[in-house]
């Protein structure tokens, strides 16, 4: 007769909350860093908790939330989209120009828009798993070519938003911007396709081991394309937003985007190295970007310091998952 040793429950439960406090550390990490900030800013400048600034970085979160909605998608995946900041800024010279200021021509100005985030997104996609070039190699072309395509069109203002895409930008539901209420549906919905759809699914089994993934009969090449065509239609959609807050077409516009993005994703926990990670990590990485941008304006910080602290985080989040992923 043997006899079966059984480990007490409560044993069990706290051994599976230690393991999920682990795995969830650096999410956790993120989001005490936004306490302390929110709490500095509180008692560091009475300039902080007012409306304005509060509207103000909601709106900013929603601009970078939804660049950053797509990098993560692609991270996820083992790869990298360094082309997003270029694609916005054409975007909005694109939607800009198109529009003119005329109604009428909004409904063309959007799917001509959306239609420049999709092709982008194959073009990146077919030579990423047609002709097997690295997406930081991929990605970095496009930077530099939807970057000079830009330059090309506009060195300065372009085409003009209708009143009513002006109105878009201070809109509100309720107390909340409306631009911020389209970011976070936006931000449920792929939450929502990565937990809940295959295709969620094999995103991350990709990320994890590409190889296992194409082993197990997964179309690793199909999943490829739907993650950066997604990638380039999110960051025509911030192009499309960016023309309400704007008014004209600005090539200035998204310089410095595709950093940012990176930054809020891997400073959210998830992998350089892909298969590990969540949208709702990538917001705490957006809210602690937006919210010590935010805190360094308002307490009057030159703008070069603001470049450094960045800089800084971006060399210590990708030192820290480098660290990791070696072990």
């Amino acid at each position: 007769m043997t006899t079966q040793i059984l480990a007490p429950q409560h044993d069990i439960t706290r051994s599976h909350y230690v393991t999920l406090l682990r795995r969830n550390a650096p999410v956790i990490l993120v989001y005490i860093l936004i306490i302390i900030l929110a709490l500095i800013g509180t008692f560091g400048s009475e300039r902080f908790l007012t409306e304005r600034n509060l509207f103000n970085l909601v709106r900013q979160i929603a601009f970078l939330g939804i660049v950053a909605l797509g990098q993560t998608l692609v991270i996820l995946t083992a790869g990298i989209d360094l082309s997003v900041g270029s694609l916005v800024k054409l975007s909005l010279l694109t939607s800009a120009i198109l529009v003119d200021g005329e109604p009428s021509n909004i409904p063309i100005a959007i799917v001509g828009t959306l239609a420049l985030g999709v092709l982008v997104g194959v073009v990146h996609a077919v030579i990423i798993t047609q002709l097997g070039v690295s997406p930081f190699i991929v990605t970095l072309g496009t930077f530099s070519v939807l970057r000079g395509i830009s330059l090309t069109i506009a060195t300065g203002p372009v085409g003009r938003a209708t009143p009513g895409i002006l109105r878009l930008y201070d809109q509100k539901v309720g107390p909340v911007s409306a631009l911020a209420v389209f970011f976070f549906i936006l931000l449920f919905l792929v939450a929502a396709m990565l937990r809940l759809t295959t295709f969620g699914r094999y995103i991350y089994a990709i990320g994890g081991n590409e190889e296992v993934a194409r082993l197990s009969g997964i179309n690793v090449a199909r999943v490829k394309f739907g993650v950066y065509i997604l990638s380039g239609l999110l960051a025509s959609v911030a192009g499309l937003m960016w023309l309400s807050r704007m008014g004209v077409g600005d090539p200035n516009a998204g310089e410095g985007l595709e950093l940012r993005t990176i930054t809020a994703v891997i400073i959210g926990g998830t992998s350089l190295f892909g298969g590990r990670g969540s949208v709702f990590g990538t917001l705490g990485g957006v809210i602690l970007i937006e919210l010590s941008r935010n805190l360094l304006n308002v307490m009057g910080v030159n703008r070069f310091f603001q470049e450094l602290i960045q800089g800084a985080i971006i060399v210590a989040a990708v030192a820290l998952y480098k660290q990791k992923g070696r072990q």
